[in-house]
């Protein structure tokens, strides 16, 4: 989280030589249905066509795969009956910070605005599940999280609709490296314990084939971005 802080305030920073900032709302798909927040700032120098774009998106996840057993906790059957036998509620989030250069491209004779643009994303994946009716003994809920590190590119369009104020459409597609998986489970009692499987560990495949962590995330996102 410390590196993603660092990241933040290095993009705040490149941002403060800006000549026009944007703020853009968008929603969409992002792998699920989300939307993000992000500042825009262009023209840093006349003539240079390049911006900078500092998002915060979040997305819903369907965190564990129906399809997928994972022996620990499934046995021999898979999430998808496992969870319906026992009513379970599950749930999953992902929060992804990104930083990219856009570059602005010109000449073309387009009523829009075309921006292809590249750049880093640290997303924070968290999901689970609960056993709302006491089905599961000794284990009331179960979680797991992971910090990753991971890249991304697309375009964006921007289509005027006053001076201030554009529609934008934003397409692209983003890559994410396999991360650590933090473990809570919770008893009955409330107790809590925690455990890490990173990649290379005996179960770690098994694991990462049954929780969700993103790794190709395809985004279309529509909004609109108020310039100042």
């Amino acid at each position: 989280m410390k590196k993603a802080v660092v990241v933040a305030f290095a993009a705040l920073l490149t941002a403060a030589m800006a000549q026009k900032f944007s703020v853009e709302a968008g929603a969409g798909l992002y792998g699920n249905l989300g939307g993000q927040l992000a500042v825009v700032a262009e023209d840093f120098t006349p003539g240079l066509p390049l911006g900078v774009r500092l998002g915060v998106g979040f997305a819903q996840s369907d965190a564990l795969d129906d399809g997928e057993a994972y022996s620990p906790v499934t046995g021999s059957q898979k999430w998808g009956d496992y969870k319906k036998n026992y009513n379970l509620s599950e749930w999953g989030q992902n929060i992804t910070l990104s930083l990219d250069v856009l570059y602005k491209v010109a000449g073309l004779g387009l009523p829009v605005e075309v921006a292809p643009y590249a750049g880093i994303r640290y997303n924070l994946f968290s999901g689970g599940y609960t056993d709302p009716q006491n089905k599961i003994s000794g284990t009331r809920s179960q979680s797991y999280s992971t910090n990753q590190f991971g890249f991304g590119a697309g375009v964006r369009l921007a289509y005027p609709l006053m001076p201030n104020l554009s529609l934008v459409g934003d397409l692209g597609a983003d890559y994410y490296l396999n991360a650590c998986f933090k473990g809570v489970v919770e008893d009955d009692s409330g107790n809590k314990t925690e455990s890490t499987v990173c990649p290379g560990d005996n179960n770690y495949d098994s694991l990462n084939e049954w929780v969700t962590q993103p790794e190709w995330v395809f985004k279309l996102r529509v909004g609109a971005a108020y310039r100042f």
